[in-house]
Parts: C-alpha cells; sequence; structure tokens
C-alpha cells in the first residue's frame, strides 16, 4: 500500500499511526478511507515515545525522555513539566552513553538508565481532560511506573512539576477522562473518580463493585500459564465500561496458544517464533443502582477504539468505514514489546463481538514496529 504526503485538513479520522520498517517516515493509515498517507508534523520523531493521544492531540517522550504534546493538525507543541519533576523523582543527572542517573525520593541510592530504558517506563499511559486548541483549561494525567505499580500524577497548562494524587488504589490499569472527571480502573475491578475542577483533585468516590461471574468463568478457559489480561475502561455520554482483553502469550502460526517451553523443537537450534497475539475480548457495563458489572452482548452501532490511546467508543453512522459492534485494538504489551527482533507492535486487528472472529484492518504483513501503532481519534 503506497503512501503520500497529503495536507492535514483532507484526513478522515480515525487514524492509525505507524512506521514501516522500510521507511524512516512515520505513515497513517484511514481506518474510514483505507488509504495510507504521510504528515509532516509527525517526521523525525522515531526516536520519541508514544504514550498517549486524546482528542487528536499525541502525548510523547522526546529523545531526553521530557514529555510534550503535539497537534498532528496543527503542528502546534507544548513542552510538558520535565522528567526531574515526577512525584517520586529527587533528581536526574546526564551521563555519558546517552544515560541518566536518576534519585528517587525517600531512597539512598541513585540508579543509571539508558535513554531507552527510562523512555519505557517513565509513563506507562498519557491522556488528556480536554483539547488544547478549544480549552486551555485541560488537565494532561499520566499513569506512571513506581515499583512495578502504576501511579497516577497530573499538570495543568503553567505548571513547573507534576503533582502526584494519592488515592485508595495500589495501582492502576487504565485511566478516561469523562466532563472533567477522572476515572481510573484498578483492581476488583473498582473504579476511582476525581473531580478535575478542583484545584487539587482529591479521590471523589471510589466504585466498588462484585467480580463479574463471566469474568471469574473466562478465566478458567485461559489460564494465567497461557494467556495474559489487560484491563481497559473506556466511557461514553451515560455509560462507563469495563474492557478485558485475553493475549496468547506464545501463539504458533495455526493459531494454538503453546508454553514457551513448547516452542524448542529437535530440529532445530533456534526456537519456533510464537508471538503473543489476541485471542479475544469481553465489554461489562457498569450499573450504578445495582453496582454490578453487566455483561455487554452487543455494542449495536458503536465502534470501540482500545491500545495506548485514551479509549473511544465512536458512532459507526458518522464514520462511514468503520465496522459496528467492533473492537479495533492495536498492541500495548509493553512488558513484551521488545523481547524479539521478529515482532513487538505486531498484535493489532478488529474484533468482532457478534461471532468472536478476528480480521486484520489493513494490509500489512509486517511483524515489527517501532515505535508501536497509535490511534488517533477524533477530537
Amino acid at each position: 500500500m503506497e503512501s503520500s504526503y497529503i495536507s492535514s485538513f483532507n484526513m478522515k479520522f480515525p487514524l492509525l499511526m505507524f512506521s514501516k520498517q522500510e521507511e524512516t517516515n512515520i505513515s497513517f493509515f484511514s481506518v474510514t478511507e483505507k488509504s495510507v498517507f504521510q504528515l509532516n508534523a509527525v517526521q523525525n520523531l522515531k526516536d520519541c515515545r508514544f504514550v498517549g493521544s486524546a482528542h487528536g492531540w499525541l502525548v510523547l517522550l522526546n529523545n531526553k525522555s521530557d514529555p510534550f504534546l503535539l497537534d498532528i493538525i496543527s503542528e502546534t507543541r507544548f513542552q510538558l513539566p520535565g522528567k526531574q519533576t515526577f512525584p517520586h523523582i529527587q533528581g536526574v543527572r546526564e551521563i555519558e552513553n546517552e544515560g541518566f542517573e536518576i534519585q528517587y525520593k525517600g531512597e539512598k541510592d541513585s540508579a543509571c538508565y539508558s535513554l531507552k530504558t527510562i523512555q519505557e517506563w517513565l509513563m506507562v499511559k498519557a491522556v488528556l481532560s480536554g483539547n488544547p486548541s478549544c480549552n486551555g483549561n485541560y488537565v494532561v494525567i499520566t499513569m506512571y511506573d513506581l515499583h512495578c505499580k502504576s501511579k497516577l500524577a497530573l499538570c495543568r497548562p503553567g505548571d513547573n512539576g507534576w503533582t502526584g494524587l494519592c488515592g485508595e488504589l495500589d495501582s492502576y490499569d487504565d485511566i478516561v477522562c469523562h466532563e472533567n472527571l477522572l476515572c481510573a480502573l484498578g483492581c476488583g475491578p473498582s473504579v476511582e473518580i476525581w473531580d478535575l475542577n478542583e484545584s487539587s483533585p482529591r479521590s471523589k468516590m471510589m466504585i466498588q463493585v462484585d467480580c463479574p461471574r463471566k469474568f471469574t468463568e473466562v478465566h478458567k478457559i485461559y489460564p494465567r500459564d497461557l494467556y495474559t489480561a489487560k484491563w481497559y475502561l473506556a466511557s461514553s455520554s451515560e455509560d462507563l465500561f469495563f474492557v478485558v482483553r485475553y493475549i496468547g502469550e506464545f501463539v504458533r502460526y495455526d493459531g494454538e496458544v503453546i508454553y514457551e517451553g513448547d516452542t524448542l523443537t529437535h530440529n532445530t537450534s533456534q526456537p519456533l517464533v510464537c508471538p503473543y497475539k489476541t485471542v479475544r475480548f469481553d465489554v461489562y457495563k457498569l450499573d450504578c443502582k445495582q453496582k454490578k458489572w453487566l455483561e455487554v452482548e452487543s455494542l449495536n452501532d458503536i465502534a470501540l477504539f482500545v491500545g495506548g490511546n485514551h479509549s473511544a467508543l465512536l458512532q459507526v453512522k458518522e464514520y462511514p468505514g468503520c465496522k459496528a459492534n467492533a473492537i479495533y485494538f492495536t498492541d500495548d504489551y509493553w512488558d513484551r514489546m521488545d523481547e524479539d527482533i521478529y515482532y513487538g507492535g505486531h498484535d493489532m486487528g478488529v474484533f468482532n463481538m457478534r461471532d468472536g472472529s478476528i480480521e486484520p484492518f489493513f494490509d500489512c504483513d509486517q511483524e515489527r514496529f517501532e515505535p508501536p501503532p497509535f490511534w488517533i481519534v477524533p477530537k
């Protein structure tokens, strides 16, 4: 599929941002028009790490692991507070060989990291409460890594540093913004809510509900020694959704999920290449009155977009070419993204809620993407 440069005003959302192995530039795929093109605004960003997208804006870490916002349409950039201002970091010193020495708060010894390592763990995911092009009161919220647990921090325009959010949950799996409320998904599954209108947001509400029965039953079908489960949160104008994605850890060419030890064969000294692969999604809707997660059998005329982006529910009638009752997904399995030279960033497709089938949404036989593909959804 050939690509060409186009004007940003001719773009048709939603867009998949990806990079071809044989090219140095970043490309876009329009789901509605089934076309590939390029934009000047995002070129020369292959050394950056993409950590979020919302309202048509990207959140990135530059080649020094400092975060910034980018609007791909206007090419506007806003620098965000640097890595040294995160709540858990006391100070940062640049050292030789493109590395950094970091002193953590409350710890005696410092630690040294490569630039790539810092890019991988500094920000797990970031979202925006609003569109910076239209509202100067937007908030950037990020999940950051602290001892293998995801904590929350935010910043506003003009802030000199990141402010930590002290919540009731020990770690968080996903975040979304809904009508200036921050909703964070954690164990249970439970949802913690902050009011972003407050200058110093405090945890406003904790929604703790029983674990869905199907969720427990499905784990018997997809045991943890063969599969991993990723959780997402999505919101519409009225409802909050809990989405579970099941990923086979090692999937053979014929689709069978196998143990890592089974990738070794007697016929060759090299193990079989068995990339991780998404096999299923389940969706639940929060019923606040019953305090239950109710199973969702159909999304009707909705298409759900998940991955490293702010999860988005789109009415397909407004975006011809998108499939209804479907989940479009990209690879956000960060823990295994860079473990193999043959794959990573590859796990993407469209899941049909009606029959459980998964198919590709664009023609590409590439198995290794760097940086990994990202959704950019409408403003």
